[in-house]
């Protein structure tokens, strides 16, 4: 018999399509499962849970509909290996085969259709993993959800076609023994690196700004801009001051740094203060404070500055500095 992918993780094997929707509800999210004949199914999922992500691969066996409505906590990438499915996120309609994967918002309303044949590898992502995330590499509170584009077609987007790549030799990996969970630190690596890849890998609404983030050539005023800021981060800075120190309107400052930036100057202050709190906390004395030294930078209303800091680096400024002093 040819082995299934993650068949060490059995996470369940049944005929019965009641057993499978409520196991399946306990690890994603409550939905309806409705099969063409009256329940007879020969449903298998197979399981590998990291922290924030799971692997996951599925077949029915049957022909079902699958209704999840919205996910809520997570985001769900799914490649089938075999076989098709009819894919519904709010109005956006596509076939999902082995060649077009789909990409599933928490935000968003879902409905699926699982032909007989489908086989589907699933990637479950936790959504304020991902969203911490994105934030770390762009060093900024994100400020709307993060929505990915549902088709993922591997003619359009062969970068998406190397991160599955990924997805199949980790499961591969797993398959041979191996072992992340040995380690926290091991984990952590593991899966920032497939979550920094998916980022830069599958088309979403942050990937202009992303990829902004990449650019190193700005013009001069911007940089103008970004010198007066880094010198003067401990005191108050408007949009008129950096008009004065670059010599151009606002609105080529808020463009100039859109562009070439990926934010705004307001935003680009808000990184820079959070980036030397960061360092301060992390170099701090015993006995320093995270008042005092967010203070320092210009941080007055401490509940968002808390916010935002934890939104950015995963961790609260209490916890950096308590990892710093222990």
């Amino acid at each position: 018999m040819v082995q299934k992918p993650l068949e060490k993780f059995q996470l369940f094997h049944t005929y019965e399509a009641d057993e499978a929707r409520q196991i399946v509800s306990n690890v994603y999210c409550d939905h309806t499962l409705t099969p063409d004949h009256r329940g007879r199914v020969d449903a298998l999922h197979n399981r590998a849970k990291l922290s924030s992500v799971s692997l996951n691969y599925m077949e029915y066996g049957s022909d079902v509909t699958v209704d999840p409505g919205y996910l809520e906590n997570f985001f769900l990438f799914q490649l089938p290996v075999d076989g098709a499915a009819r894919i519904c996120v709010n109005n956006d309609e596509f076939d999902s085969t082995p060649g077009v994967s789909s990409a599933i918002n928490p935000s968003e309303y879902t409905r699926m259709r699982w032909n007989k044949d489908c086989k589907k590898l699933l990637v479950q992502i936790k959504r304020e993993a991902m969203e911490e995330r994105l934030s770390r590499l762009l060093m900024r509170p994100i400020d709307k959800p993060i929505l990915f584009d549902h088709r993922v077609s591997a003619d359009q987007n062969a970068q998406a076609q190397v991160w599955w790549r990924q997805i199949w030799f980790l499961i591969n990996e797993l398959d041979q023994d191996m072992n992340p969970w040995r380690s926290h630190f091991l984990l952590e690596d593991l899966e920032r690196n497939l979550l920094t890849s998916l980022l830069f890998s599958f088309q979403h609404n942050y990937q202009a700004q992303l990829n902004a983030r990449e650019a190193t050539a700005a013009p001069k005023h911007v940089r103008r801009a970004e010198d007066y800021i880094m010198a003067h981060l401990k005191d108050a800075i408007s949009i008129d001051d950096l008009v004065a120190v670059t010599g151009v309107s606002p609105r080529s400052i808020y463009n100039g740094f859109n562009s070439f930036r990926g934010t705004t100057p307001m935003k680009y202050i808000l990184e820079m203060r959070l980036a030397k709190v960061r360092e301060d906390l992390q170099a701090a004395a015993p006995g320093a404070n995270v008042t005092t030294i967010a203070t320092r930078w210009g941080f007055n209303q401490l509940g968002r500055f808390a916010v935002s800091y934890k939104k950015v680096y995963g961790e609260s400024p209490s916890e950096t500095l308590k990892n710093n002093i222990h």
